[in-house]
């Protein structure tokens, strides 16, 4: 019997607690379309520049007051090139690479697949990410339920943490499963159901387990030795969706950013010009007050694409922080 053997189980991840998060603040961390969050944090920008217009702290009547405003925050958006190059690079970084890199690249991937496939049995395994996912949860939820069996006459205590540990993984793999069946064909659907389950704890239970306990599981000792190598894989599975994920959406994130970059510029720079003249010909009228209103928010625009697309980015590494047996957030309850 190892050392931390009974401390092990204990610190295993076996106190088991559903997986809960706010619905709401999932979909704003994760799960919402990122161009409909722009929009809505658009919306609350204006509302807002609005609603100080119209107490007065931004005083549309002062052409100085609201040129200095603007000027501030249109200079401000030209650092975005900078940070459009650097994104770029960092993708390019990991997409080029030489004829012999590609190739072991390229084994490596192969050599994965296979052993995912003498695992699960099958011929070949399913191409789409989501489908690749579902079946090595599956196969998890199977071994496991396969050891439950197998300690029946086993002492109280080691029974007691055997169920907990399979409950844990069969409560997980139905979560993740059913969120996999509705999931399209995309890398962000299938690393977004496993955000949160069959972290690090499950494959120190596991190895725990085999350690301090696997004389006690007979003839299904192998199969133990099989989830340890399936819960191994599935963080691998899931390390790589995310790396081909944050590359996509880095992609994506400076694809965007100079489609409003140039609007942003332009939409700043006319305000500034015409500002004054239009203030003096339309005194009054509420236009001057929409026009600060939707300049400022044009002006933001680029500020909002990027926090709403680093804001999933900087949450999908957090939560996929663990790898293999290590347990980064072990004593941290599971939120966003």
């Amino acid at each position: 019997m190892n050392d931390g053997g009974d401390d092990g189980l204990a610190q295993s991840g076996l106190v088991y607690e559903p997986y809960q998060a706010s619905p709401l603040k999932r979909w704003v961390l994760l799960d919402g379309n990122r161009i409909v969050l722009t929009a809505l944090l658009s919306v609350a920008v204006c509302a807002s520049v609005a609603a100080l217009c119209w107490v007065g702290v931004v005083p549309v009547d002062d052409a100085d007051a609201v040129l200095s405003l603007v000027g501030a925050l249109v200079g401000g958006t030209l650092p975005f090139i900078t940070i459009v190059l650097a994104i770029n690079q960092l993708v390019l970084s990991q997409e080029l690479g030489s004829t012999d890199e590609l190739r072991t690249r390229l084994a490596a991937m192969q050599e994965f697949r296979r052993e995912v496939e003498t695992l699960t049995g099958r011929s070949v395994s399913p191409a789409a990410p989501a489908d690749f996912l579902r079946g090595l949860v599956e196969q998890n939820r199977s071994r496991a339920e396969t050891l439950e069996s197998a300690v029946d006459d086993t002492d109280d205590g080691l029974r007691e943490s055997v169920h907990r540990y399979v409950e844990t993984i069969r409560h997980e793999s139905e979560t993740v499963s059913k969120a996999l069946e509705d999931a399209d064909f995309g890398t962000f659907d299938a690393l977004s159901a496993v955000l949160g389950h069959f972290d690090g704890r499950h494959l120190h239970t596991a190895q725990v387990l085999r350690a301090d306990h696997r004389e006690a599981f007979d003839d299904e000792a192998e199969t133990l030795d099989e989830l340890i190598e399936l819960l191994e894989q599935l963080a691998v599975a899931r390390q790589t969706f995310k790396t081909i994920y944050v590359q996509h959406e880095l992609a994506a994130l400076s694809r965007l950013l100079l489609y409003v970059g140039f609007p942003t510029l332009f939409g700043g720079g006319l305000l500034m010009l015409s500002y004054e003249s239009l203030l003096s010909s339309t005194a009054g009228t509420g236009l001057p007050f929409w026009l600060v209103a939707g300049g400022v928010t044009l002006v933001f625009l680029p500020f909002v694409v990027l926090l709403t697309y680093t804001l999933r980015i900087a949450t999908v590494a957090s939560r996929t922080a663990d790898f293999g047996p290590f347990v980064p957030r072990a004593t941290v309850k599971d939120d966003l």
